[in-house]
């Protein structure tokens, strides 16, 4: 077939009036047309099935079908061939209604002239083109409707929805079906609460009247949960400007805004630990400052007055030097146990305890360096068999808890140290009876540099009981406190043991070859950490 050629369909029932038409065609140039010719609709439906064709000329009286019905059969059948009518006389106004649904034009039989129908025919493959033009343009528009990542929806400017994308419908759960004809707010997705649907109201108004709107804003996803979205509402406007459409779009961007969460928080905690190393800072100067400034007028004092001085006021600053050195120490010593605590270094190293004998000369050790005045009353109860813990972590554990009941009691008394061991675990409880912490304290005590609101001006880093817990936990361990405000305060402290760790360390000391029980003893510590 010639490329410039018009494929056409004709269907008419009646062999003179075909025959009539294909010799109008023929004058016209028979090198323009090519025609096809049946006389019922079933058997020119059957053939577009098989061949494409340009335009069909279409007779309103058939054997197998009559009327607007044969236009409207044709249509639904083959939407994408123009469509020229053929009718007598006395149907030209059911030819005129074809016209205005889907026909494209009409010829009444007994006026066809060559020129007439050139024309219709010239202007229906036009008109054709046009439209098949249109709808592949749809078409692209539809896929980009459907296909976009961002969920999108048409409504009227009242809010009723007309179509939703199928981004939108999976964001929300919900079918096609389920959605058009009913305004927006009414979705489940914005109607969890009243205010969020009134809202929505009042913009969907706004953008009616022509006015762009843009928010940041949650709603429910398809499982219940909250999601965040860019939601826009945009005006689409005639050639008059009025308004005839309202373009929903929206983004999800949960994930951004869980990262500007993060970024906030990391921020926060950034913040918190430059207030954190201030504070580290401003404490540790003067907690130093005070025991140097000690040393310093006692040494000015001996330097000075030397001769003057009798043994006993030597021996009283010598001491006071002694003690301010001591508290240096000690804070030194939290400083840089914080140091590793902080930075992760800290490593669970068990070896085998004797807990008694350990616990009782901790005891004498703080009882030499506290005064007369203060009683450490030990007591131990249970299993005496070596226990597996890190000797260090432990003796800071105990030491801080001791040293602290000794000087949160200013006035002195008993201070009560009790270790019960058991087959699973061991209990210290260590009981002073002295100023105790209030209650608003308790919950923040063993955050790094809190100290209770009533020390008043008792010495302390407010390190010691955060590296405390640290290692408990490093022992896989619990620590709780009772306390009351001028009566006292308990510290309990239980810590698990591995009695089969235990005995495999104890096999491994009665062993013969030292380099056996250092490998045996390397395997034992990696399996229990």
């Amino acid at each position: 077939m010639n490329k410039a050629s018009i494929s056409i369909l004709l269907v008419e029932d009646s062999p003179s009036d075909a025959k009539l038409l294909q010799q109008t065609l023929w004058h016209l140039g028979k090198e323009k047309w090519q025609v096809v010719h049946f006389e019922r609709l079933s058997d020119a439906l059957n053939a577009c099935s098989k061949s494409i064709f340009d335009i069909v000329l279409l007779d309103l009286s058939l054997p197998d079908s009559e009327g607007l019905n044969t236009v409207a059969k044709f249509y639904t059948a083959v939407p994408n061939i123009p469509i020229v009518v053929l009718t007598e006389l006395d149907d030209e106004d059911i030819a005129l209604q074809a016209v205005a649904n889907s026909v494209q034009d009409y010829l009444v039989k007994g006026q066809i002239t060559p020129n007439s129908i050139g024309r219709a025919i010239r202007t229906c493959v036009e008109r054709g083109q046009i439209l098949k033009q249109l709808r592949e343009s749809e078409h692209r528009l539809h896929l980009i409707f459907e296909q976009t990542f961002q969920s999108m929806a048409l409504l009227t400017p009242e809010g009723i929805i007309l179509e939703m994308n199928q981004t939108a419908l999976n964001l929300w759960g919900r079918q096609q079906q389920d959605c058009i004809g009913k305004p927006l707010w009414e979705l489940e997705s914005w109607n969890f609460s009243s205010t969020n649907q009134e809202w929505l109201k009042s913009i969907i108004a706004k953008t009616a009247d022509g006015e762009f709107v843009r928010h940041e804003l949650q709603v429910s996803s398809t499982d219940d949960a909250m999601v965040w979205i860019d939601f826009s509402l945009k005006p689409l406007k005639d050639e008059t400007g009025k308004v005839v459409l309202l373009i929903v779009q929206g983004w999800d961007i949960s994930d951004q805004k869980h990262a500007e969460a993060e970024i906030i928080k990391a921020w926060e905690q950034e913040r918190e630990l430059n207030e954190m190393k201030s504070s580290f800072v401003s404490m540790v100067s003067h907690e130093f400052r005070n025991p140097m400034s000690v040393i310093r007028t006692a040494v000015e004092l001996l330097e000075s007055y030397n001769h003057q001085l009798s043994d006993q006021q030597k021996s009283k600053y010598f001491g006071n030097i002694q003690t301010a050195i001591r508290q240096m120490q000690q804070l030194l010593d939290e400083v840089l146990f914080w140091g590793r605590s902080d930075a992760g270094k800290l490593q669970y190293e068990p070896t085998l305890l004797d807990l008694e004998n350990f616990c009782s000369e901790l005891t004498q050790t703080l009882q030499l360096s506290a005064s007369n005045k203060y009683q450490i009353i030990f007591s131990f109860q249970g299993k005496h068999t070596p226990v597996l813990v890190d000797e260090n972590l432990l003796r800071y554990i105990l030491t801080n808890l001791l040293s602290n009941a000794i000087k949160y009691s200013p006035q002195g008394g008993i201070i009560r140290f009790d270790v019960i061991c058991q087959d699973d675990g061991v209990t210290f409880q260590i009981q002073d009876f002295g100023i105790g912490i209030p209650l608003k304290d308790q919950q923040i005590l063993f955050e790094t540099f809190h100290r209770a609101s009533n020390v008043g001006s008792i010495p302390g880093t407010g390190l010691g009981l955060s590296i405390v817990k640290k290692c408990v936990e490093l022992h896989q361990g619990q620590i709780y406190l009772e306390s009351q405000v001028g009566v006292g305060t308990t510290f309990t402290v239980k810590i698990p043991l591995n009695h089969h760790s235990v005995q495999s360390l104890e096999l491994i000391e009665s062993g013969s070859d030292l380099q056996t029980q250092s490998l045996l003893r390397q395997r034992t510590l990696r399996a229990i950490r």
